[in-house]
């Protein structure tokens, strides 16, 4: 969860900045009538604030950074185009807004996070529906999936045959299933597990336990991952 708040936290403050840029360098007189004005920075900016949602439902990384890195552009001249526009927005309310803008885009190139090399995958889920689970695991061969499951079906055995599902079989609260999940279960299963992406996907109650286990493994936070659902 905290590398996800990272993600967000410089597009987010940038278009911040853009905002306050944007309405500190509005002033009646400066060629503009002060409400088109108003409303006009108002939807460009909220266009901006749409693109760090927008990051939400792109399929891959790349693509993620790519709309990023198009909304840092976008700003940047949303905002040198009104600035160069608005001659007699000058003194302190022009200084101000520079400033504030300049240290959120700062801040925005300091957070923005630059893929290193690919990690394998680790998917801990319950409560999924297995034919996701199957298109994800298709896409990405070398994905490691456990999933929790109090019966084991037909799909679920086509999967542990086709990809390697490692199945824990049993209620949520049998001491069978926790140990299965536990740091030690989790450990024994997957030896390599501090060198993967982990995934954790399903109820916040299976979040709480397992990142607790993957805690105790020393997992680190960054490569840790909670989903309600799979989502890529």
């Amino acid at each position: 969860m905290a590398s996800e708040a990272n993600a967000h936290q410089g597009p987010i403050l940038f278009w911040s900045g853009v905002a306050v840029a944007e309405f500190g360098a509005i002033h009646p007189g400066s060629g503009h009538p002060p409400a088109p004005a108003y409303t006009a920075a108002a939807l460009l900016v909220a266009v901006g604030f749409l693109t760090v949602v927008a990051t939400d439902h792109l399929p891959t990384e790349e693509a993620r950074q790519r709309l990023r890195l198009g909304g840092y552009l976008a700003g940047a001249l949303l905002v040198a185009h009104q600035f160069s526009v608005t001659t007699q927005a000058t003194g302190f309310a022009r200084v101000a807004s520079l400033l504030l803008y300049a240290a959120a885009a700062v801040t925005a190139v300091l957070s923005h996070r630059v893929p290193g090399p690919r990690r394998p995958i680790l998917l801990i889920a319950t409560g999924l529906d297995p034919r996701e689970l199957g298109e994800r695991l298709a896409g990405e061969p070398d994905t490691v999936a456990v999933y929790r499951t109090e019966r084991v079906t037909d799909e679920l055995r086509e999967l542990q045959s086709r990809h390697g599902v490692i199945l824990v079989v049993g209620a949520e609260h049998d001491p069978r299933v926790k140990e299965r999940v536990s740091a030690s279960g989790l450990g024994r299963e997957v030896p390599d597990i501090a060198e993967r992406e982990v995934v954790v996907a399903g109820p916040r109650r299976f979040q709480r336990y397992v990142g607790g286990a993957l805690s105790r493994l020393a997992v680190p936070r960054s490569q840790v991952h909670f989903r309600s659902e799979l989502k890529a």
